[in-house]
C-alpha cells in the first residue's frame, strides 16, 4: 500500500505543478495583452492613427471629410510575429471600412511608429472616389 500512496502523492504533485504553470502562463498572457491594449489606446498611438488618416483624407475627422470617425477593434490587438503590435480600426462605424496598423518602437528614438499596415478594398474605394487619376 505504501508504494501506491507514494505514486499518488507524486502524481498529485505533478498535476499541481502543471496546473500552476498553465495558470501562470495564462496570467502572463493576459497581462501582456492588457499592456498592448493600454499602448494602442494611448495618446501616442492616437496621434499616429489620426496623422495617418489625415494623409489619406486631409479633412478626416471633420464634417468635410470622408472619414468622420474611427474605433479601435479591441479584439484585433495582437503581438506581431515580426515585433510590435498589430490592430485594426473601423472607419465610420462600418466593419467593411477598416485600416490595419502595426505599431513598433523606433530603435533610435524609442518612440512608437507606424511600421506598416493596409486598408480594406471598400476603404480604398471610398478614399479614392472623386480624386483625379
Amino acid at each position: 500500500m505504501k508504494p501506491l500512496k507514494i505514486v499518488g502523492i507524486i502524481l498529485a504533485s505533478l498535476l499541481i505543478i502543471v496546473g500552476l504553470s498553465i495558470g501562470g502562463y495564462k496570467v502572463m498572457q493576459k497581462v501582456e495583452h492588457d499592456e498592448m491594449v493600454r499602448i494602442v489606446k494611448g495618446e501616442e498611438v492616437k496621434k499616429i492613427i489620426e496623422d495617418d488618416l489625415k494623409e489619406m483624407d486631409q479633412f478626416s475627422l471633420t464634417n468635410k471629410g470622408k472619414i468622420k470617425s474611427y474605433q479601435i477593434d479591441d479584439k484585433s490587438i495582437k503581438h506581431s510575429p515580426m515585433g510590435g503590435i498589430k490592430f485594426k480600426i473601423y472607419i465610420n462605424n462600418d466593419e467593411e471600412l477598416y485600416v490595419f496598423f502595426t505599431i513598433n518602437k523606433d530603435k533610435k528614438s524609442g518612440k512608437l511608429v507606424n511600421d506598416g499596415g493596409g486598408n480594406s478594398a471598400k476603404f480604398e474605394k471610398m478614399i479614392t472616389e472623386g480624386e483625379s487619376e
